[in-house]
């Protein structure tokens, strides 16, 4: 063998040790094909709101793919291995404090296969058996009615555990959050379309007396015998994973054990062989997985302070996992460090997290680095305002301001960042390009400006003087992150920036109330969102406290005049 020949070896076994799926993988992957295949029978089992017709071309196009040689090797080879590693994560189970849809989804893969044997006998086991078609109209004649309660069960076992499989998965992605209504909707539409379909098809076959039997009196005593043979079969593997599971049990009550000392909380002694996350759980420590502990999320994941040279090595999941947060190398994932050694953790986010906020937990908790443009508004003459008025009129006066402001900068597309007394600080950018959250800053301050003039046309009988206010803008790099996040339920709301590019836009603000205008722009920012300078906007060099040179900035007297896209 060649030198050559050697390298390309080794190139691809290195590549396959990093890109093998894991057992994780391998199980999202089978129950992703055995969804897709469910999805499709049911949909094909809605075509029955329209005609038999229509569900028997939808069966002959599905079985196109599912019954050539290729899909249904594929669908056999995921079924097996969903099931096999379904039951061997069953095995594995240390607690049953998993949580209750994990619960749930494990409760419901245990009582499938009972009611899916019989299903699967009676249609495609009559066709490989007998030979006899197991088209619509033959296996409506073998559900209708009998089995109407037990497809109706079925329907409801497999869409449930398949849909509690897809949200675990799906859960920590922020689209899949914010379309999250469209998911509910199709996981109640369409089980219920399938068995409305299933039933109108019987019914016209019964009522049209289309319905007659498509095997014999002894075939269907054969059939019946397959079915206790499956049934027993199935049994069987359930004792023996039951057997061994207590046996597992046993044995780690038996062998050794670990203490794991929790930051700011207790000291637990655990058998060796659990997971960090398995040890909390069963222990009733609180303890963040939004995934149930399959290595797809970062919320279980924790600071090692103490032990970090004996743990075991990193996983290519839990690598993968942890490098798309930026996680330092001694921060792991919960659910797959099982210790061998005493350690002491620290959890990094609260244990009742919701969901809705994991991704952005993850992309903002440790800080990240990013060109942005900060907005600071400042309602002016607030003192004076609020001398001689009620407490109620003055606190009514500051959110018919402050809210009105947080709501123009939120709909130009802004995040506000806090409420400072009668101030207000914004930034845009920060999931869009940085051209885009400048052109959306100017935007928002135009928005306010407008704002302004209809807060004093609106409040006019309430105010003395009407209102007036400063808004400075400036983009360039910024940190974005969570300042004392740790262990409060609020982070999300604890997102802020820190730097020089925040400091040079409150400057700004602050100066308009020396030049007398609403709003000051750096050049830079001005530039950075392709507008150009308008005959109401007027040019300075100023200088900026904390900066060794000038700045040059663009001044308007009122927000309303700044450059806007042709």
């Amino acid at each position: 063998m060649n030198l050559s020949a050697q390298s390309s070896q080794r190139l691809a076994r290195l590549w396959w040790r990093r890109k093998r799926p894991g057992v994780a993988q391998l199980r999202l992957w089978s129950g992703l094909v055995l969804m897709a295949f469910a999805t499709t029978h049911l949909l094909n089992h809605a075509l029955g709101l329209i005609s038999l017709a229509a569900m028997e071309a939808g069966q002959d196009l599905r079985l196109t793919i599912t019954r050539s040689l290729i899909g249904t090797l594929v669908l056999c080879l995921a079924a097996l291995v969903h099931f096999g590693l379904g039951i061997a994560r069953i095995i594995q189970l240390r607690t049953w404090r998993i949580g209750v849809r994990a619960a749930v989804q494990v409760l419901l893969a245990v009582v499938i296969p009972v009611l899916l044997i019989r299903h699967v006998l009676g249609t495609r086991g009559v066709h490989v058996m007998f030979g006899i078609s197991d088209d619509y109209g033959n296996a409506l004649w073998g559900m209708w009615p009998g089995e109407s309660v037990r497809l109706a069960f079925l329907i409801a076992l497999v869409w449930g555990h398949g849909c509690i499989g897809l949200h675990m998965w799906l859960s920590p992605k922020p689209w899949y959050r914010r379309s999250l209504w469209a998911w509910n909707a199709l996981a109640v539409l369409i089980p219920a379309l399938a068995y409305a379909g299933y039933v109108t098809a019987a019914r016209m076959l019964h009522l049209r007396g289309d319905l007659s039997s498509p095997i014999s009196a002894a075939q269907y005593a054969q059939l019946q015998d397959a079915f206790l043979l499956g049934s027993y079969s199935y049994l069987a593997i359930v004792v023996a994973a039951v057997v061994v599971w207590l046996l597992l049990q046993m044995g780690t009550k038996m062998g050794a054990r670990v203490t794991v000392r929790y930051a700011y909380g207790p000291v637990v002694s655990a058998p060796q062989g659990l997971s960090v996350l398995e040890i909390s759980q069963t222990n009733r420590i609180p303890h963040a997985s939004v995934c149930g502990g399959r290595a797809r999320c970062s919320t279980c994941r924790v600071r090692v302070l103490e032990g970090m040279e004996h743990l075991p090595p990193v996983s290519a999941a839990e690598q993968q996992v942890l490098r798309r947060v930026g996680a330092p190398a001694n921060v792991r994932l919960a659910c797959q460090l099982h210790p061998t050694q005493d350690l002491t953790i620290s959890t990094l986010l609260p244990a009742n997290l919701d969901t809705g906020q994991t991704s952005d937990l993850d992309k903002y908790h440790w800080g990240v680095e990013r060109e942005v443009t900060l907005l600071f508004c400042d309602l002016r003459g607030f003192t004076q305002m609020s001398e001689g008025r009620l407490s109620f009129d003055v606190v009514f006066l500051l959110n018919q301001f402050l809210g009105s402001m947080a709501e123009a900068i939120e709909d130009s597309g802004g995040f506000v960042d806090k409420f400072m007394g009668d101030g207000i600080m914004a930034i845009f950018g920060m999931e869009t390009t940085p051209s885009e959250g400048a052109l959306r800053a100017l935007a928002a301050a135009r928005a306010m400006g407008g704002v302004l003039d209809s807060l004093n046309q609106t409040l006019r009988d309430e105010l003395r003087v009407p209102l007036s206010m400063g808004i400075g803008i400036h983009s360039g790099p910024a940190i974005l992150g969570r300042i004392g996040a740790a262990h409060r339920t609020d982070a999300i709301a604890r997102l802020t920036a820190l730097g020089e590019t925040v400091n040079i836009a409150s400057r700004l603000e602050q100066m308009t109330k020396d030049i007398g205008v609403q709003v000051a722009v750096s050049a830079y920012a001005l530039q950075l969102s392709g507008l150009a300078a308008n005959d109401t906007t007027v040019a300075q060099t100023v200088a900026i406290r904390g900066l060794s040179q000038p700045l040059d900035i663009l001044v308007a007297a009122r927000a309303t005049n700044l450059p806007q896209p042709v």
